[in-house]
């Protein structure tokens, strides 16, 4: 039975209801900010009717803010359910045709995969809009049921009633720390804060629980403790490793604030927690989680990004030694014996055991600095910076900076209640262990600017530990009230920042709104150009993901950590210094197009990671239009939306080997196509270098129509005529034959025209209407509309409208 030194009641003996108030307000505020953020999800994502009705059905969730990493996880969940999987170890569609190992933890995908499967049960819907639902409400519900509702419930039995009301406005409005949990960006970050909080709460509890008799209350707490840090582990060892150190710390300080009461004989926790209890319980729930997530056909990889055993050998380590300090910290001297010397030895041995396995193996990766790091909140428009100091450089003291460093002040009131007298040394321990993975998680803060999320998640600890030492206060009515008045003060610049922009209601577009828009559309374009076929695209990290995603075509690199050899890859062949390297490369790694949008300057950043500049590489011949003859442009006409105008997408398919004049001409009529008429005017030029060749004659003269060279149209329509004459576009290909008809009634030769035509719908099957360019698929559908001509087969009739945007076919139709 527990037995705490305080009593658990009101310490402003203040009514209870009044304090309910506050986790009422906290959950409208949360239940608002949510609906109005889904509600603009739903918005964009149907913008221009979008796919919503199309059968069958394709995704079409736009992700707020480009956070592209979140369609890993709705990926991995529908592969789940696609392969009848409960773990996700390997996927096929990064690093294509390699593939890639994956340690991401499946308690996120679990979560997401039961929400999904709820709705599915619930509302009779497809798999697919169920799991696009449980992304828009995975964190959110995390938030407001499974972790707030119990964080609030488990604080106000165990810190009174104040700290609860302020522990439910801080989870509600705690800025960049509520962010994590922004509707329709799946991600673990919120998960993995909320074991940051539940593997200290418990060890504050019982720290709290000390006294007489209490011992075993103690050690249930800190066995709760241990179970919930290493949980924590399995989510984000990179989140809760820093959080364990902290608590480590945390207790030093607390066996120092202690010790004279522990040599009085006094309740006062921290030196008398059982600690061995807390690392026996972390290290056996590591074990678990390694043999839950490997075992057994992926056992024996030593990645430390991902849980392992040694994190479980190390925590036994630390928490021996812990126990060991805070002993002698709180007895002063102890006697030296072998049992001793050998206690401190293994715990030592273990505890170094991390360290040294990660100087062997060359495996730092848990302290590198990588993209997601670099961004503070998972809010569109959010800051990204290195470290703390660049952003300041960057943007100076805004009102996000504010709203992120304001919650340091809470450290100042929790060092006063460290004082002697300020409060009775039971009540004094908790804040003290608090305040350890404060320290810590500001430290990596001031580095990684994503950590200010840990930071918070420290802080509202803090926060509760304090307004609980605040039940011994001299006046605690007012104590309270100026408690609740300080909370709202630093909280507030919060509210702000995670209150929706325009509260929804604005209509307009914005520009990563844009792009999402685009990128669906581009990644629907292109799947239905490679058809059943697929392919392996090399794109900018972010464009790769959302290819597969929407339309299931593989691809090279992503910014995912597990996908280094694609990443290489794709570095690799952007920087190569010949076209016959980069076509080794590509053949090796199945890569069938290469995509270059305008707005993402990634495929720059893959020239100058590996070669330092974009000079003399692989990516300078593509900019320059210098194509290798084994490349064939692919017409892709970007959506026409306001604030979005002259954005491009380069999209270049490997092919077989083509002649140098079929190469040339196909490039001409695709900027013809794109509208860069500069650039097809020189490649018409180029194109009279090939006199003979029939397929220059016509990619030249579609050249001059598009540039206004009225008289050298002519000419080349008078030589067209003659050479056909002849017989000679026999041996013309069949993009090139159309074409052909094309131009023919462009120089109203319609006599010439028609027959050819119908001989071009007569030969039509999937695989010419799929290479076609958009542009000639086009004039084809109008002149085949205007001449009553008819594509016999249906199939392939729906499949060349289908080809067309929908601008463009509703005009054919």
């Amino acid at each position: 039975m527990d037995h705490p030194t305080t009593p658990v009641s009101n310490p402003a003996r203040i009514s209870r209801w009044a304090w309910l108030l506050f986790p009422l307000l906290a959950l409208a505020f949360a239940a608002v900010t949510t609906a109005i953020r889904a509600r603009r999800i739903d918005y964009v994502s149907d913008f221009a009717g979008g796919p919503a009705s199309a059968a069958p059905w394709q995704p079409r969730m736009v992700v707020p803010g480009q956070h592209n990493e979140s369609f890993e996880w709705m990926d991995q969940t529908r592969q789940m359910f696609m392969n009848r999987e409960w773990r996700v170890r390997y996927i096929d569609y990064e690093n294509a045709l390699g593939g890639r190992e994956v340690y991401a933890a499946s308690p996120y995908r679990w979560w997401l995969g039961f929400l999904a499967l709820c709705r599915h049960w619930v509302a009779r819907a497809h798999l697919g809009p169920s799991i696009e639902w449980a992304a828009m409400y995975a964190d959110p519900l995390l938030l407001l049921l499974a972790f707030g509702l119990a964080t609030v419930v488990f604080v106000a039995r165990r810190f009174g009633f104040l700290a609860a009301g302020l522990a439910s406005v801080a989870l509600a409005t705690l800025f960049p720390f509520a962010s994590g949990f922004t509707p329709g960006v799946p991600d673990d970050n919120g998960l993995a804060q909320a074991c940051i909080i539940w593997s200290v709460l418990p060890i504050l509890a019982g720290a709290g629980a000390q006294g007489p008799g209490s011992s075993g209350s103690a050690r249930r707490w800190l066995l709760a403790g241990g179970i919930t840090g290493g949980v924590g582990l399995w989510i984000s060892v990179s989140r809760e490793l820093p959080i364990l150190l902290g608590i480590g710390l945390g207790a030093l300080l607390a066996a120092g604030i202690s010790r004279r009461a522990a040599r009085a004989g006094a309740a006062a926790g921290g030196a008398a927690l059982p600690w061995r209890v807390w690392g026996l319980a972390g290290g056996v729930t590591c074990l678990a989680a390694y043999l839950l997530e490997f075992f057994p056909s992926h056992m024996g990889n030593w990645e430390f990004r991902a849980v392992h055993p040694i994190f479980g050998l190390a925590w036994l380590g630390g928490a021996e030694l812990l126990a060991r300090a805070t002993t002698l910290i709180a007895a002063g001297r102890s006697p030296v014996t072998f049992r001793g010397v050998a206690g401190w030895a293994f715990g030592a041995a273990a505890f170094l055991a991390l360290p040294a396995a990660m100087g062997i193996g060359h495996n730092f990766a848990l302290l590198s600095i990588e993209l997601p790091t670099m961004r503070l909140s998972l809010l569109p428009g959010g800051a990204a910076a290195p470290n703390l100091w660049a952003w300041l450089l960057q943007n100076g003291f805004t009102a996000q900076v504010w709203a992120t460093l304001l919650p340091l002040l809470i450290v100042i009131p929790s060092g006063i209640l460290l004082l002697p007298r300020m409060a009775p040394a039971a009540l004094r321990v908790p804040v003290a262990l608090a305040l350890g993975p404060v320290v810590v998680a500001v430290a990596l803060a001031v580095r990684q600017i994503n950590w200010w999320n840990g930071a918070d998640a420290a802080l509202l600890v803090l926060l509760v530990s304090a307004a609980g030492a605040l039940r011994a206060a001299p006046r605690p009515r007012l104590a309270a009230w100026l408690s609740a008045v300080f909370a709202a003060a630093i909280l507030l610049p919060g509210v702000f920042q995670l209150w929706p922009p325009g509260a929804g209601t604005s209509n307009a577009i914005t520009e990563t709104e844009v792009v999402g828009l685009v990128e669906r559309d581009l990644a629907y374009s292109l799947a239905k150009r490679v058809g059943s076929a697929g392919a392996v695209v090399l794109a900018p990290p972010n464009v790769t993901a959302t290819l597969y995603y929407y339309s299931g075509l593989k691809g090279l690199a992503t910014f995912g950590w597990e996908d280094r050899d694609g990443f290489q890859a794709a570095v690799r062949i952007v920087s190569s210094t010949t076209p016959e390297e980069a076509q080794e490369l590509i053949g090796l790694h199945g890569v069938t197009h290469i995509i270059i949008p305008s707005w993402d300057p990634f495929m720059d950043a893959y020239a100058q990671i590996g070669e330092g500049q974009v000079a003399g590489t692989f990516l300078e011949r593509l900019h320059q239009w210098n194509l290798p003859r084994w490349l064939r442009p692919v017409t892709y006409l970007v959506p026409v939306i306001p604030g979005f105008e002259g954005q491009t997408v380069t999209i270049l398919e490997v092919v077989d080997e083509q002649d140098d004049a079929t190469a040339l001409g196909r490039t001409a009529v695709y900027l013809v196509d794109i509208g860069r008429l500069d650039l097809a005017q020189k490649a018409g030029e180029a194109l009279r270098r090939f006199p003979a060749d029939l397929g220059a004659l016509v990619a030249r003269a579609q050249v001059e129509v598009a540039c206004g060279e009225g008289d050298d149209f002519a000419k080349s329509a008078d030589l067209l005529v003659r050479r056909i004459a002849t017989g000679a576009d026999r041996d013309l290909q069949w993009d090139q034959r159309v074409g052909l008809a094309i131009v023919l009634v462009q120089a109203h030769r319609l006599d010439l025209a028609l027959p050819r035509l119908k001989a071009c719908l007569a030969e039509i099957d999937e695989e010419k209407l799929r290479a076609t360019s958009t542009i000639l698929l086009y004039r084809l559908q109008v002149l085949r509309k205007a001449l009553k001509l008819e594509i016999s087969d249906p199939a392939l009739r729906s499949l060349s409208l289908d080809l067309l945007p929908p601008d463009l076919r509703s005009r054919v139709e």
